[in-house]
């Protein structure tokens, strides 16, 4: 291994470097522009949803696709800081011409699969072929897309950006193809696009998010309460920062975790590193009272309504429970439609209510009853199934509303961060895409653009703490912008709780048949039906499946490769990595300092806090003393995540946590297996 042993002295004081052709109408064109392009890619992949043209892209599809972690990249080259995402991979180098950098292939697309649809290389599902096949249909139009964008961010310095698709199923492409960072033994990435903020803001939109957890004593049986924080802290870690949330626990009384002003909070990443500290904490004890539970959670929605610390837009109860209610059950009743004449009166929607029978032994008539009554969704999850994943998917109530024709124009933005494969922040555009075949469009996915901050402050014309306040107001703006019309009829309802945790179908869990003349629709993608799938094999090769990420992405600057022109051995002679590369010399490269670091953690704090008075959300307080939030000994990681487990595996690390993580975001350290425990 080839290790350069440069010194790099950095010199980046506060200076603020003018842009003289900037402008604020610069970079509100570029802020259009992002729009517009994730929009047109978005558009673009609905129409390769029909059944004819799904045949078309099987017929062409054997070897033809390139797996992120075990395929050798058709014509590698390693631009270095020719390219502006490529300056910095930690595990390489800095980029500079003469040292070392990151591997690229402009060529071609890369493809991951989630771990819940991973299999043995070779032995895909048919559902997983056909996302991959009808995906790689757009390949030559995310080419073209990149080209024809180079000389818009030529102007500013920057390469167009990475962007990418990811599936409902948990297919993942992206272009350019990239070395994966996250493989496993088996060469099987862990990165699960449905799992990400910029995933679910983009499929959901705007919303108001209160679980309601069951933390009574019976919570110690079968290690639930445990699987109870895995799943309550994913469903917090996928909301972005147009949301707003609190948690609510529930035995003989209730509390409202953090804080009990009955106020909700912006989900910004300090008020979920926080409340996933909360959550660490919590010991199961004492008896089941739902009316308190509920009581709270539409108190906390009433004062957050009328001080307008809200987004305005659809609200949701996440209800879980695993023993039988101890307080009456008409009272309940009573107490919820009270709440919901209110809403009517006001002129506004209800909240919805998702309501899960957790555990072997839990009831089943009452959360039943309360999703059937209340417009709301009814699961049942055993002690052997994924508690996370059922509770992961409510984002499809909203996604379900959101393929309306008329919100077409929807695109979700999330707050800036760190990217994986380069020294530079940036953020994240997302639009969702629909199979618009069938009567009521059902989602597919959503795609996502990575766009630096870099070259919007050049847009804007100048770099440095005033630039950033703009651009970020702006990001912030945006991302509350718009409450999607949300209509869903009697038929759809059924349609998600028969298919919304169950691909196969819960018919237990469906209130009316008779909504659905024709039948409940499935939510299922058109397939082709002519084709055989079980003999496509997707992979051109599996050449690098046993490489180390340092032998299958570093470099040296300058150079190029073809595919099969290099044995294992000559790739370990030849990798570059420069002394010292894993030192997020990126970090300081952009912000100049640990004192810049904070001051743009502070821009980001004083504008969500400030901007308007309904974006002064309660805050989640950490105590000084660290009462009631574990500071040591906690079973997060130092950013405040959850170690996740099962299908649930943490790809990203952000520099906001939990806000704003793609997959060009530094990872979290490698996924703990689950084994009852954490």
């Amino acid at each position: 291994m080839k290790l350069l042993g440069q010194v790099y002295v950095l010199l980046f004081c506060c200076v603020c470097i003018p842009f003289t052709n900037g402008s604020t109408e610069a970079l509100e064109a570029m802020f259009e522009r992002m729009t517009s392009d994730t929009l047109e890619f978005a558009s673009y992949l609905e129409t390769l949803l029909t059944e004819e043209a799904k045949c078309d892209a099987i017929q062409v599809c054997s070897e033809e696709n390139y797996d992120s972690c075990a395929s050798e990249f058709p014509l590698l080259e390693c631009p270095g800081d020719n390219v502006s995402y490529a300056i910095h991979v930690d595990e390489c180098g800095s980029g500079k011409k003469g040292g070392c950098g990151g591997f690229f292939d402009f060529t071609a697309s890369k493809v991951s699969l989630a771990p819940s649809i991973w299999t043995a290389l070779g032995s895909e599902e048919d559902h997983v072929k056909d996302t991959v096949c009808w995906t790689l249909a757009a390949e030559q139009e995310m080419i073209r897309i990149f080209d024809s964008a180079k000389d818009y961010w030529d102007a500013y310095s920057v390469s167009p950006p990475v962007f990418y698709f990811g599936a409902d199923n948990g297919v993942f492409r992206q272009y350019p193809a990239t070395a994966e960072k996250s493989c496993n033994e088996q060469s099987s990435s862990s990165y699960d696009p449905r799992v990400r903020p910029w995933y679910v803001a983009a499929s959901s939109g705007p919303k108001d998010i209160i679980l309601v957890l069951d933390v009574s004593g019976s919570m110690d049986i079968e290690q639930r309460i445990d699987k109870l924080k895995l799943a309550a802290s994913r469903v917090i870690s996928t909301l972005g920062i147009g949301d707003y949330f609190a948690v609510v626990t529930f035995s003989n009384d209730a509390t409202q975790l953090g804080t009990e002003d009955l106020l909700l909070s912006r989900a910004t990443d300090d008020n979920k590193k926080a409340m996933l500290r909360y959550i660490d904490a919590l010991k199961p004890d004492g008896g089941t009272i739902y009316y308190s539970g509920f009581e709270k959670a539409f108190d906390i929605f009433k004062k957050s309504n009328s001080v307008e610390v809200s987004t305005s837009c659809r609200q949701a109860i996440l209800f879980v429970t695993d023993g039988e209610m101890g307080d009456p059950e008409q009272a309940l009743y009573d107490k919820i439609d009270q709440e919901r004449n209110q809403y009517t009166l006001n002129d506004k929607k209800a909240p919805v209510i998702f309501t899960y029978s957790f555990g072997d032994s839990a009831p089943e008539t009452v959360p039943q009853n309360l999703a059937c009554h209340y417009d709301g969704v009814w699961s049942r999850i055993s002690d052997e199934e994924n508690l996370a994943d059922s509770m992961g998917g409510y984002y499809k109530y909203f996604s379900y509303g959101l393929g309306d024709q008329r919100n077409n124009d929807f695109v979700a933005w999330v707050s800036p961060y760190l990217y994986a494969n380069g020294g530079s922040l940036g953020t994240t555009a997302s639009a969702p895409v629909y199979d618009r075949s069938s009567e009521h469009p059902i989602l597919v996915g959503v795609v996502g653009f990575d766009f630096t901050l870099a070259a919007m402050e050049r847009a804007l014309g100048k770099e440095g703490r005033e630039s950033r306040d703009i651009i970020i107001e702006d990001i912030v703006e945006r991302s509350i912008a718009k409450c999607p019309i949300f209509n869903l009829t009697d038929c759809q309802m059924e349609s998600l709780r028969m298919y919304g945790t169950d691909p196969n179908g819960f018919p237990a869990a469906t209130c009316d048949d008779t909504t659905c003349p024709s039948g409940i629709p499935s939510l299922e993608s058109v397939s082709c039906t002519t084709e055989d799938l079980s003999s496509v094999s997707l992979w051109d090769n599996v050449n690098v499946r046993n490489y180390s990420f340092e032998e299958r992405a570093c470099c040296n600057v300058g150079e190029s490769r073809v595919a099969g022109t290099v044995t294992l051995s000559e790739v370990r002679e030849q990798v570059c990595v420069e002394e010292g590369s894993r030192s997020h010399l990126a970090l300081i490269v952009y912000l100049g300092s640990a004192g810049g670091f904070a001051l743009l953690i502070a821009i980001i704090a004083g504008i969500v806090v400030s901007k308007r008075k309904r974006n002064t959300a309660s805050t989640i307080q950490e105590k000084a003393s660290g009462g009631g939030v574990p500071t040591g000994n906690s079973k997060y990681d130092s950013n405040g995540f959850v170690p996740y487990g099962m299908n649930i595996t943490a790809q990203h690390q952000d520099l906001f946590p939990g806000v704003a993580a793609s997959p060009s975001a530094p990872k979290l350290p490698a996924p703990i297996p689950f084994s009852g425990k954490y």
